[in-house]
């Protein structure tokens, strides 16, 4: 993966990184300043508290708001502009950033990035999504069968040990 460097920017990582990090602060009730929407698709930021209690602590990320709001730009979030600045909150969505699916934020990949997701077209997302949320499942799924029949398995041989013939 390819590591970005720029202006305002300490110590980013990878390409991921970014989304990890955002991830992260998205999803930590400690933190008031960047939240998901009741509906957990819009990631909303109280300006002021998230520069005060995140860019200016040297986390990672831009140490400016205007470096952070570029990022979010890089990695294909979009300004939801019916939202407007209320109390100081700005709203930002992404189709592959959304609460509760982690494993779709490799989708949120940077401009810079082959996106397999065009932005416009959401039923491709969907697709994509529900495919890749298909996949995990079903890999959950056979980790549990794998798991029930060693069980099985281990149950057998011990009453195997114990069994008198």
């Amino acid at each position: 993966a390819a590591t970005h460097t720029g202006g305002g920017a300490r110590g980013r990582g990878t390409e991921d990184g970014f989304t990890s990090k955002l991830w992260g602060l998205v999803n930590d009730p400690a933190n008031d300043s960047i939240f998901w929407d009741s509906r957990g698709e819009d990631v909303i930021i109280n300006q002021c508290l998230f520069e005060k209690q995140v860019l200016s602590q040297g986390c990672g990320l831009p140490d400016t708001f205007k470096s952070f709001h570029r990022q979010l730009n890089l990695y294909r979030f979009k300004k939801v502009q019916d939202s407007g600045v209320k109390m100081g909150c700005r709203h930002f969505y992404n189709p592959n950033f959304k609460r509760g699916y982690p494993e779709l934020t490799f989708l949120a990949g940077g401009k810079g990035c082959a996106s397999p997701v065009p932005l416009k077209n959401t039923m491709s997302v969907d697709h994509s999504a529900a495919l890749l949320i298909l996949t995990v499942h079903i890999c959950s799924v056979i980790d549990v069968q794998r798991s029930f029949f060693l069980i099985v398995k281990q149950n057998n041989e011990c009453s195997n040990l114990f069994s008198t013939n």
